[in-house]
């Protein structure tokens, strides 16, 4: 496979040179940096910004960062950013920022600015459902901002900017190993101030890489789980399958807008749950829909807003095998397997949002908000099999009359800038009152101020509260009616800059930060009554220091991202230690241009060593398990000519066996990641 994609990469270059015609201008890297460093961003406050003045700490990384580096989706985007954490377990990216971990449930993940958090368990569901192409930029915030977005930015917000307002016309494709198959197309047709734009992707791999297969069959160092001696230890009996398609598309017209995101994956649960089900992995079927409708308006000069109506359904699919006589059988051979299905779904919300800002006057201004929805969870059912046939169960403890719920929310922000020759300060105040049922009220308060000597730096100072609220699953257990949310509040001093040095343009992000995390969810048995109940109890605390230096000379760009935490320690058989993230990483890019057609860059990986809980091999209880600090290097060749483009890309250059530790329980202690493998991409704009 590596020779082929190498031949087929120099063959198709090679008529590419020889053409004759006419040199397209706009090469895809010609973003200058001055450009990259004044655009604006708006997740910080709601509005547009630039990124320099920002309120709060906000990384963007931009679609000439994507195409120079070859990140071919959003989980190898966020590996840019300097304190993103997370463990890819080959089905789906748990984690969190900043030092915090677990199903990305504390990161709200937006499209455009819309929610698509999932509506089961309130996750930042990140599968291969972000491509790339799909996306022009991605825009990063760090800390807790529920004040402007509601439940889930407990420790930040991804919003992803589709290429939908691009006006580009292009096509893509990637072929890699493990059968990995990529396509994109992206549309714009305007016919007077009429506008309608689509970009669809479909994606398939089958993620089968042989160091996987040879490492699931491995109890020790993978599972440690009470089955091992029942599981299938043939490992090409490992599948790892999935496919996923996207559509995004817009409609703009002078009256209204309408548009919608829609992803739908068949995928298995990678390495995660093997253990369980006797490497076979649950075949899942997920989906979601977002379509919304709304419209901009400007009664007068001083105010200007939106009214937007919006629909989100998702639902999910899963067979899993399962066993008659597990307690009966000593070995896999002797099992009684049989395919059990289980729906969870289809869930609905219907969500009124309205946004207003008053433009008091240049240097002031307010943003005032209502936003309330209406959530149906769609029941868990099970497919049981029986000797009446096959019956459908919802489990006892499944909270049916928890299913619907309303929530409210009204939001204000006030800004200010005063201007002390060429110093000025920016002081951003907002304030949210949110209300939902079988959970408490919440009074949610962010303010930043942000000082500029000059027009090259920034001194900022932020201070934010969020929440996330309990999630079906989290209503099982509950005795009484209601459950506290969980919060976090967070503070935090940025120093930002650019500057020049010997004809080299810095930029350069510097955050120090304090958060702490409240009400945990736990599920705990009563002593008296033997009977298992969730309760709110504990806090965590992360301290840290992140930073990213970005800079350009000439032909080579760059950056170095470092970062440092101390988290609480927590207690682990009878030793005090920090679990599951890093200490530190370091993260460093480096690139530079040929010629009007060639680009090189490297990207450089590197994590501190990992300590997890994890089960005792062949005994009870658990210990904590070290998992090795490790480095990659990842490197990626463009080819441009007109307004075509090719790309090599190589992962894991040195071919470093790697792991991510598993924050999310004790079997399995930790997962594999990819061997060096080759993808081969092309694009051409139209």
């Amino acid at each position: 496979m590596t020779r082929l994609v190498i031949s087929l990469f120099f063959f198709t270059i090679l008529p590419c040179s020889l053409a004759v015609g006419q040199e397209q201008e706009g090469s895809v890297f010609a973003m200058s940096f001055e450009e990259l460093l004044s655009q604006d961003v708006t997740v910080a406050a709601r509005k547009s910004e630039t990124w320099l003045a920002s309120s709060g700490t906000v990384y963007v990384i931009s679609r000439s960062d994507i195409e120079r580096y070859g990140w071919r989706d959003l989980k190898e985007i966020l590996t840019s950013v300097p304190n993103m954490d997370y463990f890819y377990q080959w089905a789906w990216l748990p984690g969190g920022q900043r030092g915090f971990t677990g199903n990305m449930s504390g990161t709200l993940m937006l499209i455009d600015g819309r929610e698509v958090q999932n509506l089961l368990a309130n996750e930042a569901f990140i599968m291969n459902n972000f491509p790339s192409a799909r996306i022009e930029r991605v825009e990063i915030l760090q800390g807790p901002n529920s004040t402007l977005y509601g439940g889930n930015a407990t420790q930040g917000v991804i919003n992803v900017i589709t290429r939908l307002e691009s006006e580009v016309n292009e096509v893509s494709l990637v072929v890699g190993e493990v059968g990995t198959r990529h396509g994109h197309g992206l549309l714009h047709f305007q016919q007077g101030e009429i506008e309608l734009a689509v970009s669809a992707s479909y994606f398939e791999s089958d993620l089968d890489y042989r160091e996987i297969r040879e490492f699931i069959v491995d109890d020790e160092a993978f599972s440690r789980n009470s089955k091992d001696g029942l599981r299938n230890h043939d490992p090409n009996d490992f599948r790892n399958r999935e496919k996923n398609i996207t559509l995004d598309s817009r409609l703009s017209t002078p009256w209204f807008y309408f548009g919608n995101n829609l992803t739908r994956t068949t995928n298995v649960s990678g390495i995660e749950a093997v253990a369980f089900d006797y490497i076979t992995g649950d075949d899942a079927y997920r989906g979601y829909s977002s379509y919304y409708l709304g419209k901009h308006m400007q009664p007068s000069a001083n105010w200007s807003g939106n009214v937007e109506l919006s629909y989100f359904r998702e639902y999910k699919e899963k067979y899993r095998l399962s066993v008659d006589n597990a307690a009966q059988a000593s070995r896999y051979e002797a099992l009684v397997l049989y395919t059990e299905r289980e729906d969870i779904g289809p869930s609905d919300r219907i969500r009124l949002n309205t946004q207003w800002a008053y433009q008091a006057s240049s240097d002031q201004d307010w943003i005032l908000g209502y936003d309330g929805w209406r959530t149906k969870i769609g029941r868990k059912i099970k497919y049981r099999q029986t000797e009446d046939g096959v019956k459908l169960v919802t489990p006892d403890s499944w909270p049916t009359d928890k299913e619907r719920s309303d929530k409210h929310a009204v939001f204000g922000q006030y800004s200010r800038l005063w201007r002390f020759g060429e110093r000025t300060l920016k002081v951003n105040a907002g304030l949210r009152y949110h209300r939902q049922d079988y959970t408490n009220a919440s009074w949610l308060p962010r303010i930043s101020m942000v000082y500029q000597p000059n027009v090259d730096q920034a001194i900022k100072l932020t201070y934010g509260k969020a929440f996330r609220p309990p999630t079906i699953f989290e209503f099982d257990l509950v005795v009484d009616d209601e459950i506290e949310s969980q919060s976090m509040q967070m503070y935090e001093l940025n120093w930002s800059q650019k500057f020049r040095w010997r004809e080299i343009e810095f930029a350069n992000i510097s955050a120090l930060y304090s958060m702490q995390a409240k009400n945990f969810y736990q599920k705990v048995q009563d002593p008296n009554t033997q009977i298992w109940r969730t309760i709110v109890a504990g806090e965590h605390r992360v301290s840290g220091w992140e930073n990213q230096l970005r800079w350009q000379a000439s032909r080579w760009h760059g950056q170095l991202a470092l970062r440092y935490i101390s988290p609480d320690k927590t207690q682990v058989a009878t030793q005090s230690v920090r679990l599951d993230v890093p200490s530190y990483k370091v993260k460093l890019g480096l690139g530079y241009t040929l010629d009007q057609h060639w680009q090189v860059s490297a990207f450089v990986d590197h994590w501190d060593k990992v300590l997890t809980e994890a089960n005792r091999f062949q005994q009870s209880g658990t210990e904590v398990v070290t998992i090795p600090a490790w480095t990659t290097l990842n490197m990626n060749l463009t080819y441009t000519q007109g307004e075509s483009t090719l790309g090599l890309y190589v992962e894991n250059l040195f071919d470093k066996t790697y792991y991510h530790g598993n924050a999310r329980g004790v079997s399995p202690v930790k997962y594999i990641q990819a061997p060096r493998n080759l993808r081969l991409s092309w694009s051409y704009r139209f």
